[in-house]
């Protein structure tokens, strides 16, 4: 079955099948990595000095290397290519079609399914320093406890990218004459500089020399410096004590100076006095030196840096504590935080406990405001630009090629949140021994959301009228290729609600526990000019949101002595590819942004079953065997993912039936 979802003007806005993809259809865009592939090395040490039996000193050292191996949206394709009637590799018919219709040019796309797939290998280090005391002391008759460290962090990322064509001498190769009885580029100057040209009509393999010349052996390159520098004191104690009981305080303080740095390939970014082109990256008069060369993986140089100094206060006051109407606490926190990018923040927590005259029972609450600081991608991120083949230029409905820019933006500030929280616990009561469980309702409002607007909705809301998004892109440029930047803003705002329930019973040997979220709203509010607020609860589609209405997680595992077994549940509730989508297959009205029309609005659910063993051979060696996904479930499709793979692997399981088994000792 392949369902065609297509919009109220009859343009595709996706298309999927639940069959398996062939090799033999180019446009499955069969090779993107289900599972990157990994190779990790860690180290770990520590060295303690005590100065007696209360404080000590200490230092760590961690050491790490991951090496990932992975093939993303694989593929090269291209559309609104122009090319000559006049190509010597075209087929006769379609030269005499030229000649019928009076032109000399026409467009073209095709999918380069000849074009090996691209294949990204980061390579990270990282090296982490602590310095550290921490210890008792008596002040005045009180015990206080404190922590103190100072931490360095050391990060370094190295990506290359192989298998990547260069557009401007594809652009050149696939644009061919015939001189002196044989077809070659038509530019001169390409062809002084190496250019092959290639037959891209219909199913032809390049010569060696060809894909040598479009897709050259050094690729994309980045290489990432992050740098973080941390100190922080804690004390905290319980320095004097009320009616109900000892008053608990904690204090302290907290500074953090994180900085990155980002060199790139003189292709990918353009040559500049730090970035000059090298053996690896030669001079050619073909490749613009501004940058953008590469069909994807257009690193940029780049480099930002930020600091933040924290204090911060918190008390546990008893209130009561009476055998006839139980034990109540007060928790009050607060903390001052200064960010040197969007300046002072101040964040606090007002929270309770009644634990009640029925001992089993105790109730909680808690209200806060919480932010989230923009972090030194989102503020400082050096552009990377991606070549995005089939974009509808709704000004001529045309489907062109253009260049993405994400970029960084150095304005952003924290994100706002107020967040409630009411909930019980009931912990083993007489009536129902080895039984617990709890119950909490939260309500969240966050605003100044980070978020992105994509290409398509810049593009779609200037053309709807919104004329502050068209300064963002250009689709006809004079020369070069059409683009679009994409940046974040603190534009959106969110409104959810929902409950967590958490229940457990033990019987013996047998434990059944299970974990459940209820998703009541997600409403996400783009803040633009003439959008409307989106529910986002029950949208399983991933590309908005990853809130199915509900989640459940349960196992049930008996542990006998020497051997156990688990068994594990995973569940969501079925949903939809969006809540703003109109469902009609006849008589549609009027397709809008706001709310297009679409044929086909569901997103199955899924129930995953895992099984796990265990038995121990000595005190010390246990052995194990795990399997993931007992039943091998197929993910839903899911449109519009752009993962390569149209599949939302935050949800579904991507691999199907995983086999592990192991041992493990303990020293």
């Amino acid at each position: 079955m392949s369902p065609r979802i297509t919009t109220g003007n009859s343009r595709p806005l996706a298309e999927y099948t639940v069959t398996s993809l062939t090799p033999s259809d180019p446009s499955s865009r069969i090779g993107a990595s289900l599972l990157s592939s990994a190779e990790r090395l860690v180290g770990f040490s520590r060295v303690g000095y005590e100065l007696n039996d209360d404080n000590e000193i200490y230092a760590t050292v961690n050491w790490a290397r991951v090496e990932t191996s992975n093939q993303p949206n694989p593929g090269s394709q291209r559309s609104g290519l122009t090319l000559s009637c006049s190509n010597p590799f075209l087929p006769a018919a379609t030269r005499q079609a030229c000649a019928d219709a009076g032109i000399t040019n026409f467009q073209f796309g095709l999918v380069n399914a000849f074009l090996a797939n691209p294949l990204v290998e980061p390579k990270r280090f990282q090296h982490r320093f602590v310095i550290g005391a921490e210890g008792r002391l008596d002040l005045a008759g009180t015990n206080w406890h404190y922590d103190s460290y100072y931490q360095r962090g050391d990060n370094t990322t190295d990506i290359r990218v192989s298998n990547m064509p260069l557009n401007p001498r594809y652009n050149q190769a696939i644009q061919a004459i015939s001189l002196n009885g044989q077809i070659v580029c038509a530019d001169a100057v390409a062809r002084a500089n190496g250019c092959v040209p290639i037959n891209v009509f219909g199913n032809n393999a390049p010569s060696a020399d060809a894909l040598a010349y479009i897709v050259p052996a050094s690729g994309p390159f980045q290489h990432t410096h992050q740098t973080e520098d941390a100190a922080s004191v804690a004390i905290n104690g319980d320095p004097f004590s009320l009616w109900a009981g000892p008053v608990s305080l904690a204090f302290g303080a907290e500074y953090r100076k994180e900085s990155y740095r980002v060199s790139s390939d003189p292709y990918g970014n353009g040559v500049s006095v730090d970035n000059t082109y090298s053996d690896a990256y030669p001079a050619d008069p073909i490749v613009s030196t501004t940058g953008s060369n590469w069909y994807a993986g257009n690193y940029h140089d780049g480099r930002g840096a930020y600091h933040v100094t924290e204090a911060f206060a918190e008390t546990n006051v008893p209130f009561l504590d009476s055998a006839s109407f139980g034990k109540v606490n007060l928790n009050l926190a607060g903390r001052w935080t200064d960010y040197s990018t969007s300046g002072v923040v101040h964040t606090w927590k007002v929270g309770g406990t009644w634990q009640t005259p029925f001992a089993p029972l105790r109730l909680r609450a808690v209200l806060s405001r919480d932010v989230r600081a923009p972090n030194l991608s989102e503020l400082f991120a050096a552009p990377v630009s991606t070549t995005v083949p089939s974009f509808t230029n709704p000004f001529n409905n045309t489907s062109i090629t253009i260049i993405q820019n994400v970029i960084g933006n150095t304005a952003l500030t924290p994100e706002k949140a107020r967040n409630l929280e009411v909930g019980l616990v009931l912990m083993q009561p007489d009536f129902l021994p080895g039984f617990s469980a709890s119950v909490d309702y939260y309500r969240i409002r966050i605003r100044d959301v980070i978020s992105n607007l994509t290409a398509r909705q810049e593009v779609d809301f200037c053309f709807a009228g919104l004329q502050q998004y068209c300064g963002a892109f250009n689709l006809a440029p004079p020369s070069g290729t059409p683009f679009v930047n994409v940046q974040a803003f603190n534009l959106a705002s969110i409104y959810t609600n929902g409950i967590d329930i958490e229940t457990s019973y033990r019987l013996g040997a047998f434990t059944v526990r299970a974990l459940a979220t209820h998703v009541i709203n997600y409403i996400r509010d783009p803040g633009i000019p003439g959008a409307i607020p989106t529910q986002l609860a029950g949208v399983n589609i991933g590309t908005d949101s990853n809130t199915p209405r509900w989640k459940v997680y349960a196992t049930q595992s008996w542990d006998s002595g020497n051997i156990g077994v688990t068994l594990t549940e995973r569940w969501f509730s079925h949903g939809v590819f969006g809540h703003q989508y109109v469902v009609c297959q006849s008589n549609c009205p009027v397709s809008t942004v706001n709310n297009p029309t679409i044929n086909f609005n569901e997103m199955a659910g899924a129930l995953y079953f895992d099984l796990g063993g265990r038995y121990s051979v000595s005190d010390k060696l246990t052995a194990f065997v795990k399997i993931d996904n007992v039943l091998d479930r197929d993910p839903a499709a899911s449109p519009q993912t752009n993962t390569g793979l149209d599949i939302n692997p935050a949800l579904y399981d991507t691999i199907g039936r995983v086999y592990r088994a192991g041992l493990r000792y303990n020293f």
